[in-house]
């Protein structure tokens, strides 16, 4: 078995390779390290990874009674009754999911939006930047997922961990896919934080038949965890199959594509504006002769300027009219101002 470091400067070394191909799998690797670059900077979040997770189910696991309720499930077609404090405990876990890979993508998209033009700019495809971003939503949410469902299991031992896993991976994807077209969309950290905050909190909310008892109305099925929170709530207290309403977030995360495709395509376009000189203008001049030999030039299209007072006026022009002629007949051959 090789060592890690000569595993580590192989890495390098194919990285460093990658700088001179112009391929578009080349560049889709290089956007796919910036991307990995940027959210390793997030200490922020990533501290809220390892710490917020297990705070927050050990508060709801200490706070919430184990009282039984009921929780009507789209899988079994009927109400589970279920222990609360269990239940609390995947709205709880897929509360903090979402809200940490949405805060992630959304401080890296957002981040990142002058850099993305530049490379647009210079010739990098958009397709293959939204490609890394999404390769790497998918990349910080699986160990998001797995480390969470991981600690769930030190309080509470779901029947199914890998489903209860799955479903924290579709949310957390769901929820990066928001991140992202608020990240693009909005200016203020501030605003999207918000947005995401408070998105999140009434999705897991209206679910829990603990806040709502009306959990089972029509109007639910459309949250975007809705899926995720049917998936994990099966997987938790029954060994039956959910994969596909693990899925619908899935769904949602096709929807938040196409709106990062547009407004992604809008926001890298080059909207300086770029200064045309307008059209060259001739001057409208009547030229009269006096008696004594001089010319008497009038505009109707504004003053006259001197062609040797031009930038552009050829060094010939002065020689083209005879010295003993006064200035004034040298304006025969100008332009307006404005022209110039």
């Amino acid at each position: 078995m090789r060592p890690p470091t000569a595993v580590l400067a192989d890495v390098r070394a194919a990285a460093r390779s990658l700088d001179g191909r112009t391929t578009w799998w080349a560049k889709l690797l290089k956007a796919i390290g910036f991307e990995i670059t940027q959210h390793a900077r997030n200490h922020l979040a990533l501290g809220l990874v390892v710490c917020f997770i297990p705070v927050w189910l050990g508060v709801v696991h200490t706070v919430i009674p184990n009282n039984t309720v009921e929780f009507h499930s789209r899988v079994l077609g009927h109400a589970m009754r279920v222990d609360a404090n269990e239940l609390a405990m995947i709205s709880a876990v897929i509360n903090a999911v979402t809200l940490i890979i949405g805060f992630m993508q959304f401080a890296s998209v957002r981040r990142s939006s002058d850099f993305d033009q530049r490379l647009v700019l210079a010739g990098h495809p958009r397709l293959s930047m939204l490609a890394a971003k999404f390769v790497a939503l998918v990349l910080v949410s699986m160990p998001t997922a797995v480390y969470a469902a991981v600690v769930m299991d030190l309080f509470w031992e779901p029947r199914q961990p890998a489903l209860v896993g799955f479903s924290l991976f579709t949310s957390a994807l769901t929820y990066g896919g928001l991140g992202m077209v608020l990240g693009l969309a909005l200016s203020s950290e501030l605003a999207g934080m918000f947005v995401i905050i408070m998105v999140s909190l009434i999705d897991v909310m209206v679910q829990n038949p603990i806040i709502n008892p009306s959990a089972d109305l029509g109007p639910v099925r459309l949250l975007p965890t809705y899926g995720s929170m049917q998936a994990a709530a099966v997987a938790g207290f029954t060994d039956e199959g959910a994969i596909g309403h693990a899925l619908l977030g899935l769904l949602w995360l096709s929807l938040f594509g196409l709106v990062s495709v547009t407004v992604f395509r809008w926001r890298t376009k080059d909207h300086a504006g770029h200064i045309t000189s307008p059209a060259t203008q001739t001057a409208s001049v009547i030229v009269t002769s006096r008696a004594d030999g001089t010319l008497s030039i009038e505009s109707t299209a504004g003053p006259i300027l001197l062609c040797s007072q031009l930038p552009g006026c050829p060094a010939s022009c002065g020689r083209t009219v005879p010295q003993q002629r006064v200035r004034k007949a040298r304006a025969v051959r100008m332009t307006t101002p404005d022209a110039s």
